[in-house]
């Protein structure tokens, strides 16, 4: 089991808007595009690869981000401090986790608040096959344009950052620079709190050792029906 150093999580709903808003925004940006290489479904057009990223604003650290199979394995390891100030009073919080994608299971490891979840996406993978099988790809397209356009999103062309070309989009208060699926850069400032994410570091198709994917089998992780 993960051990807990006793820390108080930092309860902010703020904070918790924050990360729902850019979570949003990625996933409507990645939904629009259509990705058909050499298997359906695929999350990302760049097989394997890894990149590393460095946090500013209310949230500082760095975050690290393994992918193989064009996103069917993937590993996301975040260690970052974030300080909140409210009514002249800061609030600070210390995060270590761990996320391991591997097919259709998901885990999650914080190694300073002691929680480990497995979740299962295979209902959720099943769904979207269901309704995206007999979609063309100008079809799947044009949903996620409808997602962004919910949102009141708008596409603001393409940019270069860190040397490849990124689609960039905007929703509500948030922008995020995506390249072949991959968010390279993001960027969001809500009520006063501000966050930023932009990789320093890109590897792409590259061999990644499969122990990568694997959680750390000493772990007793708590099964949930994400669903």
């Amino acid at each position: 089991m993960v051990k807990n150093n006793g820390l108080k999580p930092l309860n902010n709903k703020t904070q918790q808007a924050m990360k729902q808003l850019l979570t949003i925004l990625i996933i409507a940006l990645t939904a629009s595009i259509a990705i058909s290489q050499e298997t359906d479904y695929n999350q990302f057009a760049i097989k394997s690869g890894y990149v590393e990223y460095e946090l500013t604003g209310n949230t500082a650290g760095t975050k690290k981000f393994w992918w193989d199979n064009y996103g069917e394995k993937s590993r996301t390891e975040i260690k970052s401090t974030t300080t909140i100030k409210i009514f002249g009073i800061s609030k600070t919080e210390e995060q270590h986790s761990i996320s391991v994608t591997n097919g259709t299971d998901n885990y999650s490891w914080d190694l300073i608040k002691g929680t480990a979840l497995k979740t299962s996406n295979e209902e959720y993978e099943e769904i979207s096959k269901e309704i995206t099988e007999d979609m063309t790809e100008a079809e799947i397209e044009q949903m996620g344009q409808d997602i962004i356009d919910a949102l009141g999103g708008e596409r603001l062309g393409t940019e270069k950052f860190l040397g490849k070309k990124c689609e960039v989009l905007k929703v509500m208060m948030a922008k995020v620079w995506i390249y072949k699926g991959i968010p390279l850069k993001s960027e969001a400032r809500m009520l006063g709190i501000s966050s930023s994410e932009k990789a320093v570091e890109l590897k792409e198709n590259i061999i990644v050792p499969n122990q990568t994917f694997i959680p750390d089998l000493k772990i007793e992780f708590q099964v949930i029906n994400e669903m």
